[in-house]
């Protein structure tokens, strides 16, 4: 396995890290960390546990502290958890989630599960142009979010054996009321917040809430891009033996979707710019794309992601006996969207006209990725031993269409129109510049069955374990086609097949899809609390995430089947970890080590199918310091040392892997306001499997100052990337020589904000 780099700058990172939580005085956690720190974690486990008593790695962020942070996508907000490497630079829709070196092989978040409230947004976390995040909203509805990462993940939810990030709402059993306006001092955008909850009578409790917005976004548009609401509500009640929740929720969200754009290489790790900013600007078209879909053409317009979720979710559980409790879980949603966003298919120097680029337009129809989750089980106390078995039921349809025409614009800092070959208006209707692949429709349906049992207890006052069972079984069925038909089609609808007309990729012969797959999972797991302040905890996990079905139509035979092993990746995992929990301070360090078996799947910016094998280790830290003066600091560090073990790049390390992440917040609270900086970091990766193009380290800062005005109304001042510090992500080209061309996705920029918001 290859020695982690930069060695020198981790070494100072965790020996400053471990001074700022370990060297100073002892005083006394303000009330509000404190209340964190022993929250009762639900996430990912099969009975509540405190994050002191769990055997595996867990997190709660409180919803204050994730609004100081400043997130501008639900990813951004991922990078204050420990271990998760979110590549934040998409906007609020198709991010890129992993988890302590687990690969990012296709896109979206194949290893974790994102969820509200216990359920899974999608059953599938790496569909194409539809990954979970594109339907996930933080606003005031939140009371928290909790993570864990490995342990009983791989058990306690379906193709999560990397983790799980959870949203717990608020169920109004703390009344109060809020309205927050938050505006854009540096860029367009206007926000407005709202909530309200508290005692509906009868030992019921209710809690509603959420937000609307408009504007442009971090980055440049010729139109708001950013605009629409959630509205979501939770109504619950505690009774003598058990318990119900409603959820309630309504998204209708168009959100900028940032893919990457053209830039120079320079030579070691720097790019110049060619006629779009890196800090705010896009190749955004502002244009109506006219698409020949299934049900005749439509026009689109616009650049972004159209999400659209409607779900009612009800949870319950009831004291049969003395010692047994039955619960039951379930969740229907309506899932829909459309993702219209330029891709640089290819940048190249036109002559006198200089750098121009060929645009692939991504725009994909998601008609439906609705779907429906039951779960039922009984829970039994038995003495020391508590034992739940129960079964967990999905249904995730998958219907899509692909249509991918092609643009021609000049990187003159206009991204001026220019025609070229056929194209009409800087138009051609089709994609040439991926050999027409692109017009495609999906229709599949996936069920899953996975009965499921755990065991846990403790020996004495100091030991408690775990031990859980999962067997997923999928049906996956449907349509899909893939294969292309150029046709001559009045495309835009103004009466003449014109020459951009001519050879109108249309939809061709349909395949059948018709498989099953069936994997096991498993945890085991231990806590050993030495005495109030410190425990010892380690587990063993083994589980598997299954492919999305569009992600695997090139493993299919004639009939539609499927090697099973060709049709799920899986992951083994061994951790173990210290844990200290003192008055004014914790830390928390883990040792993981992962190995990853991925199946071949389908990538669509590179057009090739991708599948390797991986492995991984490394440390985990989280920790808090608090002082008696208000000054204190939170963070994480993690470093990983990651493997590819198979393949023609055996050896090298997988592209995007970081070897150190950390965020790390310095602040202050005083009697009427608080104020900090939160620094996030990664370090330099390679952009591909090759490993010989890189990406450089960076540090974004990001400020947050908060004053009470009075006991109702406070200001709030945000700055996120508060220095403008460059850098990316994601990168198409894994090799080039100084001065070609690339495309690369940088982050945002500065972006500042101000908040009034008033408390009733």
């Amino acid at each position: 396995m290859n020695t982690i780099k930069n060695l020198n700058m981790s070494r100072f990172v965790v020996g400053a890290f471990a001074f700022a939580l370990t060297s100073l005085p002892a005083t006394s956690f303000a009330q509000d960390d404190q209340s964190v720190i022993e929250e009762v974690i639900v996430t990912g486990v099969a009975k509540p546990t405190t994050k002191f008593e769990s055997s595996m790695s867990v997190t709660a962020l409180p919803a204050d502290d994730i609004k100081d942070f400043a997130p501008r996508s639900t990813a951004e907000l991922f990078r204050n958890l420990p271990g998760i490497q979110a590549e934040s630079s998409s906007g609020d829709a198709n991010a890129n989630i992993k988890v302590r070196g687990l690969p990012i092989s296709s896109g979206g978040a194949r290893y974790v599960s994102l969820q509200e409230d216990g359920f899974p947004v999608m059953i599938v976390g790496d569909s194409a142009f539809a990954t979970a995040d594109s339907w996930l909203r933080f606003d005031s509805t939140v009371a928290s979010v909790q993570s864990i990462r490995g342990g009983s993940a791989s058990t306690q939810a379906a193709n999560a054996p990397g983790g799980i990030i959870n949203f717990i709402s608020k169920t109004g059993e703390y009344a109060g009321s809020s309205i927050g306006l938050t505006a854009g001092l540096d860029y367009d955008s206007l926000r407005l917040d709202f909530e309200n909850g508290g005692d509906l009578g009868g030992d019921w409790t209710y809690h509603f809430g959420g937000f609307y917005r408009s504007g442009e976004g971090p980055r440049e548009a010729d139109e708001n891009v950013e605009e629409g609401f959630q509205v979501k509500a939770t109504i619950a009640k505690e009774f003598d033996r058990g318990s119900v929740r409603v959820h309630l929720k309504h998204l209708d969200d168009e959100v900028p979707t940032y893919l990457p754009i053209p830039a120079r290489y320079t030579g070691g790790t720097s790019f110049a710019e060619v006629g779009t900013n890196f800090g705010d600007g896009t190749l955004f078209l502002n244009t109506t794309d006219f698409a020949p879909r299934r049900n005749g053409v439509q026009a689109v317009d616009g650049d972004g992601f159209e999400a659209e979720m409607t779900s009612i979710a009800v949870a319950a559980d009831y004291l049969l006996t003395d010692n047994i409790t039955a619960a039951v879980k379930f969740r229907t949603a309506s899932t829909e969207g459309n993702f219209a966003s330029p891709f640089p298919a290819n940048t190249f120097n036109d002559g006198a006209a200089g750098p121009s680029v060929e645009i692939v337009y991504f725009d994909t129809q998601v008609n439906s990725v609705g779907n429906d989750f039951f779960d039922a089980s009984l829970t039994g106390e038995f003495g020391p031993v508590t034992v739940r078995a129960g079964v967990a039921l999905a249904d995730q349809e998958m219907s899509t269409t692909w249509n991918f025409n092609q643009y021609y614009r000049r990187l003159d800092g206009n991204l001026t129109v220019f025609d070229q070959g056929d194209s009409i208006g800087g138009v051609l209707y089709g994609n040439p510049a991926f050999g027409n692949c692109c017009t495609r429709a999906y229709d599949f349906d996936i069920e899953g069955t996975a009965p499921y049992i755990s065991l846990s207890g403790d020996l004495g006052e100091s030991l408690t374990w775990d031990a859980s069972y999962r067997k997923d079984d999928y049906d996956v069925t449907g349509t899909f086609q893939e294969s292309t038909i150029l046709v001559p089609l009045d495309v835009n609808g103004d009466g003449v097949v014109a020459g951009n007309e001519q050879a109108v990729p249309t939809l061709g012969l349909a395949r059948r899809a018709d498989y099953s797959t069936d994997f096991d999972s498993w945890s085991v797991g231990v806590n050993y609390a030495l005495n109030d302040s410190v425990a010892l905890f380690a587990n063993i996990s083994e589980g598997a995430s299954i492919s999305s079905p569009d992600r695997v139509t090139g493993a299919l035979n004639a009939d539609g089947s499927i090697l099973n092993e060709a049709a799920f990746s899986e992951v083994e995992q061994t951790e173990i970890g210290i844990k200290y929990l003192g008055d004014n301070s914790s830390l928390y360090v883990t040792y993981f080590d992962a190995d990853t078996t991925e199946s071949r799947q389908f990538e669509v910016t590179s057009q090739t199918l991708r599948g390797n094998t991986f492995s991984a280790s490394g440390f985990e830290f989280e920790g808090e310091y608090e002082m008696d003066n208000g000054f204190g600091v939170k963070g994480s560090l993690t470093l990983t040392d990651s493997e590819l073990t198979s393949g023609a790049n055996a050896g090298n390390t997988p592209r995007r892997q970081a070897d150190y992440i950390f965020n790390i917040t310095p602040y202050y609270n005083a009697d009427n306001w608080n104020a900090g900086l939160n620094f996030v970091g990664t370090d330099e990766v390679f952009v591909q499997d090759s490993n010989d193009l890189k990406f450089d380290s960076y540090i974004t800062a990001n400020l947050f100052v908060n004053y009470q005005i009075n006991d109702r109304t406070s200001v709030s001042l945000n700055s996120n990337n508060l220095f403008d510090e460059e850098g990316f992500t994601e990168g198409e080209e894994g090799s080039a020589a100084p001065g070609g061309f690339v495309r690369i996705r940088p982050i945002n920029g500065r972006t500042t904000s101000a908040t009034v918001r008033y408390d009733f």
